[in-house]
């Protein structure tokens, strides 16, 4: 490592040109990193919706649309259908449905859904938004629906330098120069810069990992600057000049932050492992940030460190200090109970954490749902085959008064009616939509297709037939003029447009509207009936495709991807530490240490009365595991190294001395950058995995730094340094 380190100052200048010049092409191209919002991409290949969505994609076409639901408040009876009409006519806006009746005006709100052939996370659908709200936002409107704010695509640059700005409190507060703070951030930036740009060698980067990578990176990797400005400053203060400081301090520094970021990037990468694949897609752009940042450290922070040693020195301060001998002096005496302790704490977390509900699905809070419930669709795909048995699965449906809507070919173009339902159905007016002459007409029809009787028929047959057969005939021009004429051309028309999308050679769907929420037990059950009402009646397969669809998937495996989640971080981070310590036990304590603070975090969220975010407990399981036991690393490393000359109460307080102030500048980084987000960002879902982060980085934090100096204390010689067990 010294002939390397000897190159990295020797070359310093041009390597911070060549990084510099890097980060501005990088941020070139992070514009042109493709943003998926879909998270239906990321089922696995197994998942029985993944497979209806390709089916049905097959059969069907690509199909996209999207709802905004508006609300006013206190609309005058007159002003509603200038309304209906001024929504009509908005860019994007395919469809508004509104009519007079308790179903869209109640209260004193009336409420317009409109539909947009378009992603709800598309440049229309964020259009649509803006417009609806420029237009009428002085009516004191509410906006519900799939467009919403927090998924229309707006920079949230209030939230990045809100961010930005409490680490840079913290790193003031921290460091032990004014001009500190400013060259870790530069180099982080940097480090940033190049990894946002070059997430472009992904096809496509979720939005949950586009949003927080950035920031995560920035709290993953700070510690890794803090050791290698650590070690210039010890490499001078022995009396080196500057570049043979350097030079020492990168030699020296490489281990541990090498050390240091394996075991992240071990954690991040058992992401892969998730059943979702945002997991892989999440943990493999974060490990890609640890990679881009460890090789910061060693290209652009010593160059960056040495123009700046004028000002560092200059700027000298005072760091914020904690004394911890009078809890040096507790945790040694005290070791025994406060590990019995923690064990009793282990077994407590792990029984409560099953209490907690997890929840499948995080939803903005509108006020449009506390007045209109809403609505949600769910599409049926079942094989053509059972087309004759479709309406038999959908009867119970029918009868359940949260079903509201239900579409499909069988109810539709396919449905049979009778001639007194055809009469009504064409108006109940003279001429052709007379009930005599509709069964009049029905003979007509048994006889040209060679049947004795025909009691009912479908439109999809009759209208054809009509055409074919009876608007040019002598024997019906009576019952024929110009508006049945209009009537049967338009029947036609909507024939063939939706024909094709109820029912296809092979599959056919039919779309459900419920008002069942998207994510509860209520729904699940819901669903688990349809499924088997199929079974139970159909011949062929069936495939349910819908969010609530998608969460029920990950209910119903939600429990062995927890397990399988936790056994390889776990094992992934005991083997990197194993091969650090050269050691069992101690990777058994920083793993068993840090898994008890994922499942504090997990208790207390439950305690509370709240829900966990499934993909937050999945995510955090492997982010924290990485991350926080490298703080358990760096205190046990200065403990066991001190154990060679010192008593375990003196080896605790020089552990604490030499590593609390890297640790606890880390953890609050770790704390309040994803907590932050967390507070400020519109969508819950990531809102609430950055929460999560910054609670168990609480949990696990002060896990190591008080509980843990007690256990590496009560383990007495066998944590000892292989050079003291020699003496």
């Amino acid at each position: 490592m010294t002939k390397a380190a000897d190159f990295l100052v020797r070359r310093r200048h041009i390597l911070l040109c060549f990084f510099l010049l890097l980060a501005a092409v990088s941020l070139l191209f992070a514009g042109r990193v493709n943003i998926d919002y879909d998270l239906s991409k990321y089922l696995p290949e197994n998942s029985r919706m993944k497979q209806g969505m390709r089916l049905m994609e097959q059969e069907f076409g690509p199909s996209a649309s999207s709802q905004l639901r508006v609300m006013f408040s206190g609309l005058p009876e007159e002003e509603k259908s200038g309304i209906f009409e001024e929504l009509s006519s908005l860019a994007y806006v395919s469809e508004v449905s509104w009519e007079p009746g308790e179903g869209y005006n109640r209260d004193g709100y009336t409420l317009y859904e409109l539909t947009a052939e378009h992603d709800s996370h598309s440049k229309e659908a964020a259009a649509l938004f803006g417009a609806v709200h420029e237009k009428y936002d002085s009516f004191g409107i509410a906006t519900g629906g799939s467009i919403h704010e927090a998924n229309v695509p707006i920079l949230p640059l209030y939230i990045i330098a809100a961010a930005v700005g409490l680490v840079l409190l913290i790193l003031i507060l921290m460091c032990n120069s004014w001009f500190e703070p400013i060259v870790f951030m530069a180099n982080i930036g940097i480090a940033v810069a190049i990894n946002l740009g070059t997430n472009v060698v992904f096809s496509g980067i979720s939005e949950y990992t586009s949003a927080i990578v950035g920031i995560l990176q920035l709290a993953l990797s700070m510690d890794y600057s803090i050791i290698l400005l650590n070690r210039y400053t010890q490499e001078k203060a022995s009396g080196a000049d500057k570049l043979p400081a350097m030079k020492a301090a990168i030699a020296a520094a490489f281990p541990s932050v090498a050390g240091s970021s394996l075991t992240t990037f071990a954690g991040l990468l058992t992401m892969a492992f998730m059943r979702f694949r945002l997991g892989a897609d999440m943990g493999f752009a974060l490990a890609k940030s640890v990679i881009v940042s460890l090789i910061c450290i060693f290209t652009v922070l010593p160059s960056l460190i040495l123009l700046s040693d004028r000002l560092i020195e200059k700027t000298k301060k005072k760091a914020l200090h904690i004394p911890m001998a009078g809890y040096s002096r507790f945790a040694a005496k005290h070791r025994l109970v406060l590990s019995v302790s923690f064990l009793a704490l282990f077994a407590a977390a792990f029984f409560f954490k099953d209490n907690t509900q997890i929840l499948y699905m995080l939803q903005t809070n509108s006020p449009v749902e506390h007045v209109f419930s809403e609505r949600h669709s769910l599409v049926l795909l079942y094989e053509v085959k059972d087309s004759d048995r479709i309406a038999d699965v959908m009867a119970p449906l029918e009868a359940d008064e949260k079903v509201t809507g239900i579409t499909g070919y069988y109810n539709t173009i396919g449905k049979p009616y009778r001639a007194e339902e055809l009469a009504e159905l064409f108006g109940n007016s003279s001429g052709l939509a007379n009930e005599d002459t509709m069964s009049l007409l029905l003979q007509f029809y048994a006889a040209q297709n060679g049947y004795e009787h025909v009691e009912d028929v479908t439109l999809g047959e009759l209208v054809p037939f009509i055409q074919a057969h009876v608007l040019e005939n002598p024997l019906f021009s009576r019952f024929i003029d110009d508006g049945i004429r209009q009537q049967i051309a338009q029947a036609a028309k909507t024939i063939r447009e939706n024909d094709a999308k109820l029912e296809g050679e092979k599959y056919g769907l039919v779309i459900l509207t419920t008002v069942y929420p998207e994510d509860s037990a209520e729904t699940r059950a819901f669903l688990r009936s349809i499924f088997e009402s199929c079974d139970r009646v159909l011949e062929g397969k069936t495939w349910l495709i819908g969010t609530s669809a998608m969460n029920e998937e990950m209910a119903r495996t939600f429990d062995s991807e927890m397990t399988r989640i936790t056994l390889f971080s776990a094992i992934a981070i005991f083997i990197v530490v194993a091969l650090t310590f050269r050691s069992l036990l101690i990777p058994l304590v920083l793993v068993l240490t840090v898994q008890c603070g994922i499942y504090l975090t997990m208790m207390f969220i439950g305690l509370s009365g709240s829900g966990m975010y499934y993909l937050a407990l999945l995510i955090v399981q492997c982010i924290l595991m990485g991350a926080t036991v490298d703080y358990g690393i760096l205190y046990t490393s200065y403990y066991r190294e001190s154990l060679l000359s010192a008593d375990h109460q003196a080896a605790i307080c020089r552990a604490y001395d030499g590593g609390l102030h890297t640790i606890l500048t880390s953890a609050l980084i770790m704390i309040v950058a994803p907590g932050i987000l967390g507070f400020l960002f519109a969508n819950p879902a990531i809102g609430e995995i950055c929460l999560t982060i910054s609670r168990g980085a609480i949990s696990a934090t002060l896990l190591v730094v008080f509980v843990l100096p007690a256990i590496l204390a009560a383990l007495g010689r066998s944590i000892r340094p292989a050079k003291r067990r020699k003496r």
